[in-house]
């Protein structure tokens, strides 16, 4: 086979020989060197390099990289939905929580001296009933006047511990008020409220005052704080997440796995291609020296000269060293110098 290429590549190669002319060049800045190469050259280069993608092709095709690519990406796909059913439960458990415990706030007083202090006061009584399945020992919480939230100086958590027996939580059904006992006190900055807000606090903090509920704990029994074992949403549903968890660390395994085996098939293939470059990048060093047939450098004025050239089709090759190259066709006659001014592209030999 290899003499069978060889012998192609020679025939193609040849030039005809017929009578002689010449040719004058001007090239740009940075070329050494140029060469007239045989008209048959880009044909081969063509050839080699399109053996080099059908060698690409196909070992990407034994190695599966497209189809473990899809694998990959459908395991993805599996993964984010199994990902948003979790967080879809986890918030519907929330939300059904949350709202189904009311917070009633009584004699609620404001206390704002903005010329004498940079914080506010807000003391307030309240009455919580606990409409759901689980003990509620504490919820977290935002202050509102008149639907924006007061810029408070922490996390505002009330916890729902009863005044006389001291025993943490509210259980289902059940109502637990701090009536007749210390009311609750936050602090708030006053310079972030607008003096319509101020006013409005000051004059009817009852209509203008109130807390949204953004986050609660359970615990299994009731006892004294510090005594029970207090639980967050993901710890108290643990029962009703656990599956969808399931089937999420099952997704990931699968994620895992598909990732490895196409990682596995793609260094393959990364040293598959490297050895195909290489072979392709030998093939055009030799194509690149056989089809050579004249070679000259500039004159005083930069001009590269070809004189005394069987007439013929040439292609005319000028390579900057750097990647680039002039490649052109080129046509010498015998009726005369012809004049080429040729520009700079890619080196065709370079893989």
């Amino acid at each position: 086979m290899k003499h069978i290429v060889t012998t192609a590549l020679l025939i193609f190669l040849a030039p005809a020989a017929l009578c002689a002319g010449s040719l004058r060049c001007t090239l740009p800045p940075g070329v050494a060197e140029a060469h007239l190469l045989s008209g048959g050259t880009p044909a081969m280069i063509e050839h080699f390099r399109a053996g080099y993608e059908s060698g690409l092709a196909a070992m990407s095709a034994d190695l599966r990289i497209d189809e473990l690519d899809a694998l990959v990406k459908k395991a993805q796909a599996v993964l984010e939905k199994r990902n948003q059913a979790y967080a879809g439960t986890l918030a519907s458990i929330r939300k059904k929580h949350l709202s189904a415990l009311s917070v009633t706030l009584e004699a609620i007083e404001a206390s704002i001296s903005p010329s004498s202090s940079a914080l506010g006061d807000v003391t307030f009584f309240y009455t919580a009933r606990n409409t759901t399945d689980r003990i509620i020992t504490d919820i977290t919480y935002t202050p509102r006047v008149g639907g924006k939230a007061l810029p408070t100086t922490t996390s505002l958590v009330l916890e729902f511990i009863h005044p006389e027996t001291l025993i943490s939580g509210v259980g289902p059904g059940e109502t637990m008020t701090n009536r007749g006992h210390d009311p609750e006190r936050l602090s708030f900055f006053i310079s972030e409220l607008t003096g319509e807000e101020i006013n409005a606090l000051k004059t009817d903090a009852t209509e203008q005052f109130g807390i949204e509920i953004i986050d609660m704990h359970f615990a299994d029994q009731k006892g004294y704080k510090g005594q029970v074992e207090v639980r967050d949403f993901l710890s108290a549903f643990s029962r009703q997440l656990k599956p969808l968890a399931n089937t999420i660390d099952q997704a990931e395994a699968d994620v895992k796995a598909r990732e490895s085996a196409h990682a596995k098939a793609l260094a393959a293939f990364t040293a598959g291609k490297e050895r195909l470059q290489n072979h392709l990048k030998a093939s055009l060093a030799e194509l690149k020296r056989n089809s050579m047939r004249y070679s000259v450098r500039p004159d005083k004025k930069n001009r590269f000269v070809f004189d005394d050239i069987p007439a013929g089709t040439y292609y005319l090759y000028a390579p900057d060293g750097r990647g680039g190259a002039v490649f052109e066709k080129v046509a010498v006659s015998g009726d005369g110098r012809r004049e080429v001014a040729a520009g700079m592209g890619k080196d065709p030999f370079v893989p």
